[in-house]
């Protein structure tokens, strides 16, 4: 949020919450730097879901001019930015805290059918829409084919998705990073 607000964009945060008691942070940027809100009409939105590991921040750390939130926002884009459970900016639960093992009970199954399903209808219920643009990096890549997959109305709420660096298989993977394909591999069979 403070890298949005230093480079004079406008961002609201957002509370999405999960059907299973998860409270995730969203952030919006509902229009350019050098827009005024009274000559914005309806915008089309478009909704960033980060990789692993990694949170919002990812999309806005470059300056403006090679940021693509805030490319979008000043080409007239609303500008949604999730953070899936867990992430830094989401680690708040209804009943459970951080520190209980069962917060920590979750794969991308529930990124998929609970944070991604909320994500999206909290931006159609913010903006009017009927639908939006997904963009994923890495596993929100992942997460939105599953959603997609798994609960077929959405694809009716989902205009297109754009994926940067899918994460779909380890098969062609080069390099040290092959070690974790062998161990996966080892756990697999011990399992």
């Amino acid at each position: 949020v403070e890298i949005i607000r230093h480079w004079g964009y406008p961002v609201e945060e957002l509370e999405v919450h999960t059907r299973d008691g998860y409270i995730l942070s969203m952030y919006r940027i509902p229009r350019g730097r050098h827009e005024e809100a009274s000559s914005c009409g309806q915008r089309p939105a478009i909704l960033f879901v980060h990789g692993l590991t990694a949170d919002s921040a990812e999309f806005v750390l470059n300056p403006p001019e090679t940021s693509p939130t805030m490319i979008l926002a000043d080409a007239g884009f609303d500008v949604f930015l999730l953070n899936h459970r867990g992430s830094t900016h989401s680690r708040k639960h209804v009943r459970l805290s951080p520190q209980d093992e069962e917060f920590w009970q979750f794969t991308l199954d529930e990124y998929a059918n609970y944070d991604a399903t909320a994500a999206v209808d909290k931006v159609l219920e913010v903006t009017g829409a009927t639908s939006l643009f997904w963009i994923g990096h890495s596993q929100g890549t992942t997460v939105g084919f599953m959603m997609l997959a798994d609960k077929p109305q959405y694809n009716q709420k989902v205009r297109a998705l754009f994926q940067i660096a899918p994460a779909g298989t380890a098969h062609y993977t080069r390099g040290s990073i092959r070690v974790f394909k062998l161990l996966y591999n080892l756990i697999k069979r011990v399992v």
